[in-house]
């Protein structure tokens, strides 16, 4: 059962204040309930009393997320009350959409300890969680269609994983995906035209490397697929990979910043994006050559129509590729 599921079978407490909670042992993970406050946030209840020593790991508290060590708390479970002390966890964010992008997460920093956490294990896995969620102060550093087509195209391939695996830890990277000597760079229209914007550097390589374009259309529509549904589904695909999956995670929440609530609930058609996705090699595309580009001249961008273009066959890839042939 998904952490969403145990949380949407808890009722709120009948009374008490933020240390009372209703919880549920999350199978498997004993060091690990799934509780909700008085208030209806979900909260992570860790019992991890007795391998972190007090002053080591800090309190934090952030937008929508609160982390308080060493609390004595009053959990019900099953009908019966009794008091423990918890590292505690709480998601104050009201938005349903958030606070299953919370619990999901949340299954990530579960899977990451086992059931007897070192104080070590304990200390990184937290602080790797409390990062993703700093991210929720910060000024987005990418557009919605941009974040979502290259999640689409993870999405969409024969193996994310690999995809995940070279895909870029920040959007200020030149390339989205960049397997030294394979590069994949996506470009969006919501126009329907085959017009991209490139940076020189993007369709200038030395030889031995190739950059492939992916062409994608992209229409928002409320009955599309968003990028949280997205993200859903591509880490069902990884599930047994923890470091992808926080890789994934953090990706998104660093791109969004503190746009993540608006922004992973627009939908984009998936269709359209499917079966308008073309592949272009970057040596075909007409661009400004270097030579043309004095030395003093930086960060030259152009946009470049790929319509007559000839599209390339990802088929025609070599079985030894380590990128290419498994988009």
């Amino acid at each position: 059962m998904s952490l969403i599921e145990l949380y949407d079978s808890l009722e709120f407490p009948e009374a008490g204040n933020y240390k009372t909670f209703n919880a549920v042992p999350i199978p498997e993970n004993p060091n690990f309930r799934i509780a909700i406050n008085v208030e209806g946030n979900p909260v992570l209840l860790l019992s991890v009393t007795n391998n972190v020593k007090a002053g080591v790991l800090k309190n934090f508290r952030l937008k929508y997320f609160r982390l308080e060590q060493n609390i004595e708390c009053k959990i019900t479970e099953n009908g019966k009350s009794s008091f423990q002390t918890f590292t505690v966890i709480t998601f104050t964010s009201e938005n349903r959409n958030l606070q299953e992008y919370f619990l999901r997460i949340s299954e990530t920093l579960i899977r990451s300890l086992s059931n007897k956490p070192s104080q070590q294990q304990v200390i990184y896995s937290l602080n790797k969680f409390i990062e993703v969620f700093r991210s929720l102060t910060d000024t987005p550093t990418n557009t919605v269609h941009g974040l979502w087509t290259e999640l689409f195209l993870i999405e969409y391939s024969k193996n994310p994983s690999v995809l995940l695996t070279y895909w870029h830890n920040i959007p200020e990277e030149k390339f989205d995906f960049n397997a030294g000597s394979e590069k994949i760079e996506v470009k969006s229209n919501a126009n329907f035209e085959r017009i991209h914007t490139f940076s020189s550097e993007q369709l200038t390589q030395p030889d031995g490397t190739q950059v492939l374009i992916a062409s994608i259309f992209i229409r928002q529509h409320t009955n599309g697929q968003s990028i949280q549904q997205l993200v859903e589904s591509i880490s069902k695909k990884i599930q047994n990979d923890t470091d992808l999956t926080e890789k994934l995670n953090g990706i998104v929440f660093r791109t969004l910043g503190n746009s993540l609530e608006q922004s992973i609930k627009i939908k984009f058609d998936y269709n359209i994006a499917k079966d308008s996705l073309r592949f272009y090699r970057h040596q075909d595309i007409k661009k400004i050559e270097k030579i043309y580009i004095p030395n003093e001249v930086t960060d030259v961008k152009f946009r470049s129509d790929l319509s007559f273009v000839k599209e390339f066959r990802i088929k025609n890839i070599q079985s030894s590729s380590l990128l290419f042939k498994y988009v």
